[in-house]
């Protein structure tokens, strides 16, 4: 058995672990699965009303899940490269904006790129 953590205001599952964690049960809840019936992060929301107390996400909670996915990759890679930070700061000061804003300006850029 996995226990899975979902955020109670829309099922999205957050993370499983194998034995009962601690979390939050103001704003998430935990359910229970056998190994057969472990529920995908990203494809599976907890449901109440269903027998396996979990259905599939809609279209349009997959495109949000992979949005997240994506944009939280952006800035992690952001972070994690010192030549964009330099580019970023550099560019800032060249076109007089804010680090922030040039920062946000390229980030929007570089979730755009295939």
């Amino acid at each position: 058995m996995t226990y899975y953590i979902y955020r109670i205001s829309d099922g999205q599952f957050l993370r499983g672990w194998p034995n009962s964690p601690p979390y939050d049960n103001t704003v998430e809840g935990l359910q229970e699965y056998p190994e057969h019936l472990r529920p995908n992060l990203r494809i599976h929301r907890y449901d109440e009303t269903n027998e396996t107390k979990k259905r599939l996400a809609t279209a349009q909670e997959l495109l949000d899940y992979d949005a997240t996915k994506v944009a939280a990759l952006a800035l992690r890679r952001f972070d994690e490269e010192k030549i964009m930070k330099a580019v970023a700061m550099w560019a800032a000061g060249k076109l007089g904006v804010a680090p922030a804003t040039a920062k946000a300006e390229i980030l929007t850029i570089y979730r755009g790129l295939p």
